[in-house]
């Protein structure tokens, strides 16, 4: 059980087109993402479940060269990360701490140092108000065996079943729970974007309550 504290614990499940947070501030649960290109409809039922979504404005043009696709990273991760910041504000001190999952072993290529750019962004962004003493970053592993899904086989569905099993009492477990059917595509019944990921916060969340003795 997390302490009745008033500092703000928040785990991130980062990533450039939806990163997600789970955050724990005055004994409630928040969830927060920033998904991009996620249709309307889809933005609706997170809304309509507790889970906060906050639009964003991406410039689609990247350019053609590769002078052109730098430039644009550049100034992307920078949009990024001040609409997290900005986001964040209303919950966020110098006492808060920050969790983050880190990239997987398997991560390679331009994609994966890409992602690793828009993070450290991110994170370099935040701590102007919360310290890097206070942030932390831990191996999906790790993430996945706190949530006691750590086996060989066992994933994402997993993480998610087991969210459903003991996550907090919030709005957005109730909901997965009670009506699954409303995050999971109608033929496959897969679950849909972002449902992963939200959840993979909260068991960021979790992992740094349980490392740090928070």
């Amino acid at each position: 059980m997390i302490k009745n504290i008033k500092n703000t614990l928040i785990g991130c499940d980062f990533s450039i087109n939806k990163p997600a947070t789970c955050l724990f501030h005055d004994n409630k649960y928040y969830f927060i993402a920033w998904p991009h290109g996620m249709k309307e409809d889809i933005k609706d039922i997170f809304k309509s479940n507790g889970v906060t979504i906050i639009d964003r404005t991406d410039d689609k043009e990247k350019g053609s060269t590769n002078s052109e696709q730098m430039r644009y990273v550049i100034e992307n991760s920078n949009y990024l990360a001040n609409l997290i910041r900005a986001s964040l504000e209303y919950f966020i001190n110098k006492n808060t701490y920050l969790a983050f999952e880190g990239l997987s072993y398997a991560s390679t290529g331009d994609m994966a140092l890409q992602l690793g750019g828009y993070k450290y962004v991110t994170m370099n962004e935040l701590k102007n108000i919360i310290p890097l003493s206070n942030m932390f970053t831990y191996s999906p592993i790790t993430c996945k065996s706190i949530a006691g899904c750590a086996k060989r086989g066992m994933g994402k569905a997993d993480m998610i079943d087991k969210f459903i099993e003991i996550g907090p009492n919030c709005a957005f477990r109730t909901a997965l729970k009670n009506n699954p059917e409303l995050f999971q595509s109608k033929k496959a019944k897969n679950w849909i974007m972002l449902v992963d990921d939200l959840v993979d916060a909260y068991f960021v969340l979790k992992t740094l309550q349980i490392k740090e003795k928070l």
